[in-house]
């Protein structure tokens, strides 16, 4: 299920990007070549991965191998060019985010159509987007996104919510309603990274010293 104003390459690219932020995220661990390169397939394809398993449908890479080559060949070019990319950090960040976004919408679309209920549509989508960064996360050691302040989450439940509100209260079609999603959950990550937002003190725990 893809809207009609994305196509394959756009979904590809959106791999290629997972992988070589994952790559980053674990380039400071003194692995070799193949366990970054390992770690930069499971950044790109673990989220699907798991929302296919979890929704009992045959998984995305295995029907279509492109996307594990296209994470390979990511996570291989990220490691011999590392500063490169390093460089352009902040830019692979804006497009992880749209990445992040285009993923969990798709998922939480797929899972409405195969029947299952909008809560549970929208909390696949929240799994997908961020399913492949906490196995990063914890393969690498790194504190994992959920133990972070930053709004990541959030734009992923706010573009799916969306997406679900346009679809059942709406006569918006079904490609519109994921098109102004992704925009929505997109465009919310996009500006926490610019502008670094963060849930207020108010809505943080701290331990008591």
């Amino acid at each position: 299920m893809f809207p009609d104003s994305f196509s394959q390459p756009l979904f590809l690219l959106a791999t290629a990007v997972f992988s070589i932020t994952g790559v980053l995220a674990a380039a400071r661990q003194n692995m070799d070549v193949l366990g970054l390169v390992i770690i930069g397939m499971v950044t790109a394809i673990g989220g699907g991965t798991l929302r296919d398993m979890m929704l009992d449908v045959p998984v995305f890479w295995l029907a279509d191998p492109t996307y594990t080559i296209v994470a390979a060949v990511a996570a291989a070019l990220t490691f011999f060019f590392e500063r490169r990319f390093r460089a352009t950090e902040q830019a692979l960040l804006y497009l992880d985010g749209v990445a992040t976004a285009l993923f969990a919408v798709i998922a939480t679309a797929k899972t409405q159509a195969l029947g299952f209920s909008p809560v549970v549509a929208l909390t696949m989508g929240a799994i997908t987007g961020v399913g492949g960064g906490l196995i990063r996360d914890l393969l690498t050691g790194h504190p994992t996104i959920l133990l972070r302040r930053e709004l990541y989450i959030t734009p992923l439940l706010l573009g799916g919510a969306l997406f679900l509100a346009l679809d059942h209260f709406t006569r918006a079609s079904n490609n519109l309603a994921m098109n102004l999603g992704m925009l929505c959950a997109a465009g919310i990550r996009l500006a926490a990274v610019r502008f670094r937002w963060q849930f207020p003190d108010e809505l943080t725990y701290r331990a008591p010293r």
